[in-house]
């Protein structure tokens, strides 16, 4: 029996539950012996299996299962009473089954992604960089890689910055984080998007923030709104999508931009701009940044959304006068970020490799709105934003004023969803859900149909 059939046979009874939780399976050498299969191949399959997760070894005591279910969806190792993490949407999102359509996803399939790029400027960073291979990187960044990324601001979003403004991160995440660690005090005040990114609102929240929504619009934040709130609370912070923004699409207008900065100043709080989907966006685009020049504005980049999730290379910049303390709260967290993803980074990014990867990915992305938007309008879905680009659509049905349930039907189908609920402060948002386009396809109309 080769391989994929063996795989093929081992998988039907994970999913149809032969094998429970916990469970120890057959060792390797039963299994040559009652499938008569050669000690290679079945040595394989339990490497396949324990890599998407189905088992893991157990030095001394064998294979057990770790992913089981009868209907074919992935069912995780059960985690204490106390921890509320697997209930969590994302939490199920990320942890999905291999095959699953993770339409509410937030980042691109990985299809789009140019691995040819990848692997060649990899080989070419390795080659080029050994020492990076085995030593920490510089905490506040690779310098040559900080020098790009002022460029790439100034081309972007007409932002003039030196290297020191620039600090690398794992990702946007501990950006967010290291931001909100320096700035937030229990019980302060701080706005977000509403609906937004509900990992931030949990981010602030347990940074002891009192974390109130700012309703997002067509052009952006309700100005009226802020300006009301502003003049009801004293406010530290506002946390603000200026791109394509998380999960409606929406992108700033220069007039919003101008109005909230005009509170921020009159009012005295920070923006923190998050940016990380800015790249999607065919040339020069609004941002707080370019209005501030980075007085009371901080700003957030990211290559996990555009490039690679593992590669885990973000950044922010700020003034000069935070940086300090930015910088020590890197080196207590993280110490620096892995200094050969940086200089990889780097690589694609002095060579035009990127830049050249970018403008596939907005091509492929203004078509998909496009495409997606015709087919959903067509089966009765409304959006009040229709994004020319970026990911993300936000999407309700008005004989739906509750989707929770549609969203279980397609999970049922292996089309995996992210519920309004996820990006909401107070108001719940149960009638809409998020819809990444770059994942949509035709086979997923039928679904659709109410």
């Amino acid at each position: 029996m080769d391989t994929q059939a063996l795989y093929d046979k081992f998988r039907t009874r994970l999913d149809n539950g032969d094998w429970k939780l916990g469970q120890r399976i057959p060792s390797i050498r039963q299994v040559v012996t009652s499938e008569g299969a050669s000690h290679h191949t079945v040595v394989k399959l339990y490497e396949r299996l324990v890599a998407e997760g189905y088992i893991e070894a157990q030095q001394g005591r064998g294979y057990f299962v770790t992913r089981s279910g009868s209907d074919g969806s992935a069912v995780m190792m059960p985690f204490s009473s106390s921890m509320e993490m697997p209930s969590d949407p994302l939490f199920r999102l990320l942890q999905g089954h291999p095959d699953a359509v993770k339409l509410g996803c937030g980042w691109l399939p990985t299809k789009w992604r140019d691995t040819d790029i990848l692997t060649r400027s990899i080989r070419r960073t390795a080659r080029l960089e050994r020492r990076s291979l085995v030593e920490y990187g510089d905490i506040q960044g690779y310098r040559p890689l900080r020098l790009q990324l002022c460029q790439h601001l100034n081309n972007k979003i007409r932002l003039h910055v030196s290297p020191m403004q620039i600090l690398t991160t794992l990702g946007a995440t501990q950006a967010l984080d290291l931001v909100t660690r320096l700035l937030i005090k229990p019980g302060d005040v701080v706005l977000v998007d509403e609906p937004g990114n509900g990992n931030l609102i949990k981010l602030i929240s347990m940074a002891g923030g009192r974390v109130i929504g700012v309703p997002r619009g067509l052009d952006g934040p309700d100005v009226a709104e802020l300006g009301r709130l502003a003049e009801q609370h004293r406010i530290k912070a506002f946390y603000c999508n200026s791109t394509f923004h998380n999960p409606t699409g929406g992108c700033v207008s220069a007039r919003v931009a101008f109005d909230v900065l005009r509170l921020a100043i009159e009012h005295d709080f920070m923006i923190v701009e998050d940016d990380v989907y800015g790249d999607f966006a065919s040339g020069p685009h609004q941002s707080f940044a370019e209005l501030d020049g980075l007085e009371r504005v901080i700003y957030i980049g990211s290559f996990s959304k555009s490039l690679s999730a593992s590669l885990r290379i973000g950044y922010l910049a700020c003034n000069l006068n935070l940086i300090a303390g930015l910088l020590e709260l890197k080196l207590l967290t993280s110490v620096a970020v892995p200094g050969f993803c940086e200089r990889f980074v780097n690589t694609i990014m002095t060579d035009g490799s990127y830049l050249k990867h970018m403008q596939s990915i907005q091509r492929k992305l203004m078509v998909q709105q496009e495409v997606t938007q015709q087919a959903l309008r067509e089966l009765g879905w409304r959006f009040e934003i229709e994004p020319v680009g970026g990911m993300f659509l936000w999407v309700r049905h008005p004989s739906m004023d509750d989707l929770n349930p549609f969203i279980q039907r397609l999970a049922d189908r292996n089309v995996l969803l992210m519920p309004g609920s996820s990006f909401s402060v107070t108001r719940g948002s149960d009638e809409c859900l998020r819809v990444n386009v770059s994942h949509f396809s035709p086979e997923l109309v039928p679904l659709f149909r109410v």
